[in-house]
């Protein structure tokens, strides 16, 4: 298994291949307990998002949720929560990035720089769904964090105050635009600039900041003037110092969605040639994300549409990319719909998990809690039963509590050969016990005296059995307007009631012995 010093050497020197990832998550498939390597999984998973390998980001996935499964509240768990943030990114699928960056935030175990980083993924989640005011909440809550608490002076400039309002004010721009306030993403882009030529930088936080903020820019005179050719020539010149290497271009992470707005502009000024020299560049570059079925649509477009015979030519490749991308983007719907099916499948097998008592295996109290009421409504002309045990104590203290256990899953399994299918039998606390009967008082009295006399259930202990008797009380659901609460009291009052008959009946046969 790669070491995470290891995994992050190669990462930040380039080094990290699919050949590495493909190998990382072979060694985590076979390993027995994940929760041991969190750290090693969270720099994969990091790996698969810095390089953009999407096609590894489906079993990671798996691992990081399996692995989070068996953790309880912790770093760890909050990192592996970190970790589905981003591979969800690499995927495109908002609904997680939202679902798991707000986990992260509210685990308890969040440090400073990654917790930033979330809201803003947050951000760009809500933005690429046209949920903008939802977006600008989350990114004054990313602010907050340098507001409310701001940083030494000392700290590196990829982890300081300065780079979230950067991150801030160029957000800002493109939710502005969302929410069709265009003159408060100019005031937003004039605070980037504002800081870009203030505040003491890096040349390379700078170079990053300034590529960035020119296709900011660019965007937004996108939507403030009406001279499409003259938005067509600045980003095809934009485009061309990215070709060239120009800037820190390797470092940033573009949304394909806004490229494809700009290809379509060109492609009404009708500039074939161009659009497909930017497609083909943006197709191989490593680092756009989002689907690239826009380009690959307007690629096809301006291939067919060329007075250029070599590029006509390719018009069939481009019609094939387009093809495939949008299998691929099928493909990848229907593994996240098969996904989402299973882990919907564990909250439901989970939530069945907490109806049961884990001792006997019947419902428990919260289940009745939570169904009694419906029960009633359904079966109007049922019943209430309330069931106590006779002397438990006396089997915990002759035979020990492992047999008092025993005891009570016996009771349980052998009553349920007594009930209706319909009856639902839930464990009230200790020895006691509830059904709700959809039969009438008569008949549901018959089953409980053939399980407490005709055909009394025996529990085999120590060589021998002992008669299990128990108490019980029966009120029908008509028999006057009650709440629930008062029909258990009711039950019980008249379980107590029963009692005395029963403690004479089992003295005279000297089954308690």
């Amino acid at each position: 298994m790669f070491k995470v010093e290891e995994i992050k050497n190669k990462i930040a020197t380039g080094g990290w291949t699919r050949e590495d990832t493909q190998k990382a998550i072979d060694e985590l498939k076979i390993l027995s307990d994940l929760t041991v390597c969190t750290e090693e999984i969270y720099a994969v998973s990091y790996g698969i998002f810095s390089y953009n390998f999407r096609e590894y980001a489906y079993p990671m996935i798996e691992i990081c949720r399996e692995t989070g499964i068996h953790l309880d509240a912790s770093q760890a768990k909050a990192r592996i929560y970190l970790a589905l943030v981003r591979l969800y990114f690499c995927l495109g699928f908002p609904p997680k990035i939202v679902e798991y960056g707000l986990k992260y935030a509210n685990s308890g175990y969040t440090m400073r720089s990654p917790l930033k980083s979330v809201y803003n993924t947050i951000v760009a989640a809500f933005t690429d769904c046209g949920l903008f005011s939802e977006a600008d909440i989350y990114l004054e809550k990313m602010m907050d964090i340098s507001r409310k608490t701001p940083c030494s002076q000392d700290v590196d400039f990829w982890d300081s105050d300065i780079l979230n309002e950067l991150v801030y004010y160029d957000s800002k721009v493109y939710v502005k635009i969302g929410l069709g306030d265009i003159e408060g993403a100019r005031q937003a882009t004039q605070k980037t600039e504002e800081i870009l030529s203030t505040r003491d930088i890096p040349e390379d936080g700078r170079n990053f900041f300034l590529l960035q903020k020119e296709f900011t820019d660019m965007y937004l005179r996108l939507y403030q003037q009406e001279d499409k050719s003259l938005i067509a020539g600045e980003f095809n010149d934009y485009m061309k110092k990215m070709e060239a290497g120009e800037g820190a271009r390797d470092t940033l992470s573009f949304c394909v969605r806004y490229f494809g707005e700009f290809l379509q502009v060109m492609a009404e000024e009708e500039r074939w040639e161009d659009i497909v020299r930017i497609g083909t560049y943006i197709q191989s570059a490593k680092n756009f994300s989002g689907s690239f079925c826009p380009v690959y649509k307007v690629m096809r477009t301006a291939a067919g549409k060329s007075s250029r015979d070599e590029i006509r030519k390719q018009a069939p490749e481009f019609e094939k990319m387009y093809i495939n991308a949008l299998e691929h983007e099928m493909e990848n719907y229907d593994q996240m719909v098969r996904m989402l099916a299973k882990e919907e499948l564990r909250i439901v097998q989970l939530r069945e998990s907490l109806k049961k008592d884990t001792l006997t295996g019947c419902l428990n109290r919260n289940a009745f809690e939570k169904n009694s009421a419906r029960f009633i409504h359904n079966h109007q002309d049922g019943c209430l039963v309330f069931i106590d045990l006779d002397y438990l104590k006396l089997i915990n203290d002759s035979y020990g509590h492992e047999n008092g256990d025993r005891y009570l899953i016996h009771f349980v399994n052998h009553l349920s050969g007594f009930m209706d299918e319909r009856d639902r039998l839930y464990r009230y606390a200790g020895d006691e016990f509830l059904i709700l009967s959809a039969a009438g008082t008569e008949e549901t009295e018959k089953r409980l005296k053939n399980a407490l006399e005709t055909n009394p259930i025996y529990f085999p202990v120590n060589g021998g059995k002992h008669h299990i008797s128990f108490s019980y009380g029966i009120v029908a659901f008509r028999e006057e307007a009650r709440e629930i609460e008062e029909l258990v009291k009711e039950a019980d009052r008249r379980m107590y009631q029963c009692k005395k008959e029963n403690h004479r009946r089992i003295f005279e046969r000297g089954e308690t012995k």
